[in-house]
């Protein structure tokens, strides 16, 4: 994928890159647009050279679990803010990305475009990173997931085997209170 990020880069994404450059750097100037900024300049990455990236959530890449709830809340409150602005180029993406897949030949150009828009749409948590590094983190989370339903699962077994010894004791309890009321009984009389 190295060719074809070199001539995207000539040809469109160093234009894209300075723009978005410079956007992030307006958004930098206020203490509400830093975390945009950042998030731009993560779209700067994927703009420049787009081929061989994946757009991943936060979340997806370290694991909900460590990604503390406060800053999900903040990327949450920062993405509505943002909001306006990311549909409108959302739109003007995937406009080029259906002008580009008209033209056949442009057919991964428009694939970009398409990728572009889904980052640019909700920017605020989302990395740009290799999909090694993507497939990767899916593979993580995703033995993680299983381990947590397999220790799941074994609570589960433990309690139940923990209530069925109790109803065993109880039942047994009750039996040998029976057979000692039975005997008494045959021993009055």
């Amino acid at each position: 994928m190295g060719l074809f990020n070199v001539v995207w880069f000539v040809f469109i994404g160093a234009w894209n890159a300075i723009g978005i450059f410079i956007l992030a750097g307006f958004m930098a100037l206020t203490i509400i647009g830093w975390p945009i900024a950042k998030s731009l300049v993560q779209f700067a990455k994927l703009s420049a050279f787009p081929f061989g990236k994946e757009v991943v959530r936060e979340t997806e890449l370290k694991g909900i679990t460590n990604v503390s709830s406060a800053r999900r809340i903040g990327g949450v409150i920062a993405n509505i803010i943002w909001f306006p602005i990311g549909l409108f180029l959302t739109i003007v993406f995937i406009l080029l990305g259906i002008i580009c897949f008209i033209t056949i030949i442009f057919i991964p150009v428009g694939i970009v475009y398409i990728r572009m828009g889904k980052f640019i749409i909700w920017p605020i948590g989302a990395k740009v990173v290799t999909k090694k590094q993507a497939f990767a983190s899916a593979v993580v989370n995703e033995m993680e997931k299983r381990e947590a339903l397999k220790d799941k699962k074994e609570k589960k077994t433990k309690s139940i085997d923990k209530i069925e010894e109790v109803e065993t004791k109880k039942i047994e309890e009750v039996e040998t209170k029976k057979i000692e009321e039975v005997e008494t009984k045959k021993i009055e009389e």
